[in-house]
């Protein structure tokens, strides 16, 4: 393992932060260097080389940046610079990204993205101990042609299936409803669901703009109207159970439809698939995929979200938009 190279590439987030004597409040403040510097035990892992792309809170991270990374990535591998690659980020919207780059990197070298529940000026940092983790499963052949993985807290989470779920503790992350791909046990990599099935939406430029509305119960069309009526290409939906809206939600997801942009179907609970179809009524599942909604199995509204865009980013054709959500689940265990 210590022959792999592994490149770390740092965008920021709280893994990259202190704590400004100014306002009491962490802000990004340490380089990829700073934090190498403090993790001597890497030298035993793997060769290890620095880019440093950005240092931003995970919220400031743009769609287009990410795009950007994703070239950046790619062409450490097209160089053959690289065996592996690190990613540190901002945890808020780190699942965000790590699908994001899922989509667009169809290679088969790791991708390991990580960061930090706890700042460099805390008690008991998880930083370094993260970092470790993710150049250790970066290195491991074992990670190779899974796609790209989330490492937190000796976990390895497949970026499909992984969510955030706690704003303060150290196993904020979690994959419903399989559980994680991996584990780290002191330097033994273990992954415990075998290889299969990848998206893959490779584009040149983010070129769509699309909004994400949440049903709750009695709420008006107003945010879907503002959608339709706006600039914005395509709407994502989670609704209740396996994607139920009311009545008049079904009407303003029907209009959006008919004014040509398309909608994404999923669920606000997050261990549904939005792929049943038990009930009839109107605003439910059925009645909203005749309707011209598309379902999205398996994805959060974010991820729902961020593939709507690069399908977007890809083609106007609602035939063919259908077509890329529904292909097989990628369940990539």
């Amino acid at each position: 393992m210590a022959g792999k190279r592994v490149t770390i590439v740092f965008t920021g987030g709280t893994i990259a932060m202190g704590v400004d004597r100014k306002t009491g409040g962490a802000v990004p403040l340490l380089s990829g260097e700073d934090l190498m510097n403090g993790i001597p035990e890497l030298e035993g892992i793997a060769t290890v080389s620095v880019l440093n792309f950005c240092n931003k809170p995970g919220p400031h991270i743009r769609p287009e940046e990410v795009l950007e990374l994703g070239r950046v990535i790619a062409g450490i591998f097209d160089r053959d610079e690289a065996d592996g690659v690190v990613i540190t980020h901002g945890t808020d919207t780190i699942e965000e990204t790590a699908y994001e780059l899922d989509l667009l990197l169809g290679c088969d070298n790791p991708v390991v993205v990580t960061g930090a529940m706890r700042t460099s000026s805390m008690i008991s940092a998880d930083g370094p101990a993260n970092l470790f983790n993710a150049v250790r499963t970066a290195a491991d052949g074992a990670a190779r042609g899974r796609g790209v993985m989330v490492v937190f807290n000796n976990e390895i989470h497949l970026a499909r299936d992984v969510t955030k779920a706690s704003a303060t503790q150290l196993n904020a992350f979690r994959s419903p409803p399989f559980g994680p791909v991996g584990l780290i046990y002191g330097r033994s990599v273990q992954f415990v669901r075998p290889r299969g099935l990848r998206d893959s939406i490779p584009v040149e430029k983010i070129s769509a703009q699309v909004e994400l509305v949440k049903f709750t119960l009695g709420m008006t069309t107003l945010l879907l109207d503002a959608v339709r009526g706006s600039t914005a290409d395509g709407a994502v939906i989670e609704g209740a159970g396996v994607g139920h809206v009311s009545p008049e939600i079904a009407g303003a997801i029907g209009r959006i439809v008919a004014a040509g942009k398309p909608v994404v179907l999923t669920s606000r609970c997050y261990e549904s698939l939005v792929t049943e179809d038990a009930y009839a009524f109107v605003g439910s599942e059925k009645y909203l995929r005749e309707s011209g909604a598309i379902p999205a199995p398996g994805l959060s509204g974010p991820k729902a979200r961020i593939k709507l865009i690069l399908a977007l980013s890809r083609t106007r054709d609602v035939e063919e938009i259908k077509n890329i959500f529904n292909s097989p689940i990628a369940y990539r265990g």
